[in-house]
This record gives structure tokens, C-alpha cells and sequence, in this order.
């Protein structure tokens, strides 16, 4: 089986990945990012934005629940809308006591935190602070949830930074990063910015997803909004082609995270295609895909893995920096038995390529294998 050669743009994600499971996989962070108001055809196109697309897993057809922002934010937070209409601040009803996403995991032994521009301080109740506005942020109104976790958007480097990423984590950017007030481009190099540490922060066995949370609210476009799943347990240049809406990714959390789903996300079916297997378990057989280590490495020049497959298949190495841009892309042809795929440590265009850290590629037999190498001179 060939694979497209659109999944072979960049991807910031960091160790391997093998055979594809059915089932979403066990998770050690899931981080969610939400934009605003935009159609999936208006926001696709942009330039960070198409590189996620490239790098993971886009969906489709996703659709957000309702109209406006405040009841799609609750669906992806409680898998309900808990009766809300508007952007009520606070909405009717609050403080609610239903199941959401910040209960199960704590009841679970988890860890979350929201990170949110503007929020004035930790666990704040406010309903507006600079770009700051409550009805994006609905953890606020729980009261079966510790507040403490509602942490200011600059926490979110310092976490990185310590590696205490909690286990799940929602990104509210204000609503001028948002694209609410401002420009899509605004949006797009607010992402560039800032997701491409998150990406890498979630590890080899996290995922981050990127959603909007309702359309233009244009007649005619069914709240069709963009949705792309990238990360270490993402597939490269996949598009899930499957009619999902907010409750389906909150199901799929549930899933990743081992909670029990509650309310809408009980029967909403987990998006289960788009997931690679993690590295390290067992070793393979005679007849899986493997790939060894990148070797040397560290290395001033040449880098070699070993490729074996069972049965004639295309091979395809692309190699990617920190930052997600292509370095280089090669297509190997149809290979079998045991191989040696490599990298001469230059750039598409023949020059060496600069010192540092970079992702190795690999497409074979319907999986995308992912490796780290350095460069040093």
C-alpha cells in the first residue's frame, strides 16, 4: 500500500510510531486549542494552519453543536449544552454539578489545567478582562472542580518549561488571537507562535487537538468547522473523512484519558482512525514493519536506520526541523526484505543542513515510523 505524498510535510512530533490500532490509545496528555467563528473552508487554507493539516490528522466533516460560542464550549467541555442558548455570563442554571471533563479527571487521579489569555488571575470568575471572556471558558462554571486550575495563558511556558504538563489541557487564546475580533492571519501566527511547543510538550504518546468552536454562522454552511488532531499519536497527512461534532472529540478524550463518558459523549462513537500504535511495545515479528534507531547519532553527516518489510511496499523519508518545516524529501520506490534508509544530513536544495535537532520520517506499508536525530558539525 503507497502513501500519499502530501503526509510528508511537516510534523513537529518526537519518537516513533507502528502499527495502527482500531481503538483510541491510552494518552498521556491531550491538549485542546479552540478557536472562534470561522468556516472550515475560510481557516484551512492558512499557511500554519495547512501545516497542521500536513503534519496530523484532519477531520472533514466536523461540525460544531449549536450557535453561539457559550453552548459549543460547554458540548466540548460536558458533552452538553446544559441548557444554554446564549453567551450568558454566567449562563442560566450555574454553577452546574453535571459530569464534565475537569471532575472525571480529577476523580480519575489526573491532572488538567486551562491556560487562558487575558484571565486575570488564577481561577478568576470574571465575565470579561482585556480579550479575556468567561463564556469561553466553562470550567468556570462548575462547582464539582477545583478552580485553582483555571491557570493564566503565560503559566502555560512555565509548565512546559518544568515538564509538569498536566494530563489534559485547554488553550483558550483571546478574542483577538482567537479570530473573533481579529484577522484570521492574526490567528494563524498566534498558533504558529505558541503550538509548536505544545506539540512537542504532549510527547510521542500525546495528541493535540485544534478546533473551532462554532462556524460564521453564514446560512448554508451547517457549522461546518475545522478540526485536526496532530501529535505523536497522530498520523501524518491523514484526512478522517467520518461526520463527528464536539461530542465525538469529547467522547475521543474520554477514550484517550481512561474516563468513563458522560452525557452526550456516552453514545457518541470515538474517533478511532486516525491514531498510530506507541513505540517500545514488544518487539516485532516476522511479518510488522520495523525501524531501527537513527544511527550515528548525534552525527556530523550520514544517518542510517534499518527498514524491514515483510513484503514489497513504497518507502518514503522526509525530514522535517523543530519548527515543522520540510528540510528535505525523498521517495525510496518499492522496497522489500531488510533495508538501510539514510540521510546524508543536506537540504533538498544539496547545502548541509544547520546543526540541531530533526525529525526523520518514514512511510511504509501504511504506517509512518518517526525518529530524532541530531546534527552536529
Amino acid at each position: 500500500m503507497s502513501i500519499p505524498r502530501k503526509f510528508l510535510l511537516p510534523a513537529v512530533l518526537l519518537l516513533a510510531a507502528a502499527p495502527v490500532h482500531a481503538a483510541v490509545p491510552a494518552l498521556d496528555h491531550v491538549a485542546v486549542v479552540v478557536m472562534e467563528n470561522h468556516d472550515w473552508s475560510q481557516v484551512r487554507g492558512y499557511p500554519y494552519v495547512s501545516s497542521l493539516r500536513a503534519n496530523g490528522c484532519e477531520l472533514t466533516n466536523s461540525f460544531a453543536i449549536s450557535h453561539p460560542s457559550q453552548p459549543n464550549y460547554l458540548a466540548l467541555w460536558a458533552a452538553s449544552t446544559l441548557g444554554s442558548t446564549d453567551d450568558a455570563c454566567p449562563p442560566l442554571g450555574s454553577p452546574f454539578t453535571a459530569a464534565n471533563l475537569g471532575h472525571s479527571v480529577e476523580a480519575a487521579g489526573k491532572t488538567w489545567r486551562s491556560y487562558s489569555e487575558d484571565l486575570p488571575s488564577v481561577g478568576s470568575s470574571t465575565c470579561n478582562s482585556g480579550g479575556y471572556v468567561r463564556w469561553h471558558n466553562p470550567w468556570t462554571d462548575f462547582s464539582n472542580l477545583n478552580h485553582q486550575n483555571q491557570r493564566p495563558f503565560t503559566d502555560l511556558a512555565t509548565d512546559i518549561a518544568n515538564q509538569t504538563l498536566p494530563n489534559l489541557v485547554f488553550i483558550v487564546p483571546n478574542n483577538c488571537d482567537n479570530t473573533h475580533d481579529c484577522s484570521i492571519q492574526t490567528g494563524d501566527d498566534w498558533l504558529s507562535a505558541h503550538l509548536p511547543a505544545v506539540i512537542s510538550a504532549v510527547g510521542p504518546n500525546g495528541v493535540v487537538i485544534l478546533t473551532w468552536d462554532e462556524d460564521s454562522g453564514t446560512s448554508g454552511n451547517n457549522n461546518h468547522i475545522l478540526t485536526v488532531f496532530v501529535g505523536g499519536r497522530a498520523k501524518v497527512g491523514y484526512q478522517s473523512t467520518g461526520t463527528v461534532n464536539h461530542y465525538n472529540v469529547t467522547r475521543t478524550i474520554c477514550d484517550a484519558l481512561g474516563l468513563a463518558p458522560f452525557a452526550s459523549a456516552a453514545s457518541a462513537t470515538p474517533i478511532s482512525d486516525i491514531w498510530t500504535a506507541a513505540t517500545g511495545v514488544g518487539l516485532p515479528s516476522a511479518s510488522e514493519i520495523s525501524l531501527s534507531s537513527p544511527s550515528p547519532n548525534p552525527s556530523q553527516g550520514s544517518i542510517a536506520m534499518s527498514l524491514r518489510l515483510p513484503e514489497p511496499t513504497s518507502v518514503h523519508l522526509a525530514i522535517t526541523d523543530v519548527a515543522g518545516r520540510l528540510v528535505r524529501r525523498v521517495d525510496l520506490g518499492i522496497r522489500s526484505g531488510e533495508n538501510v534508509v539514510q540521510w546524508d544530513g543536506r537540504r533538498g536544495d544539496g547545502t548541509m543542513a544547520d546543526p540541531g535537532l530533526y525529525f526523520l520520517h518514514v512511510a511504509a506499508g501504511g504506517q509512518t515510523f518517526l525518529r530524532k536525530a541530531t546534527l552536529v558539525h
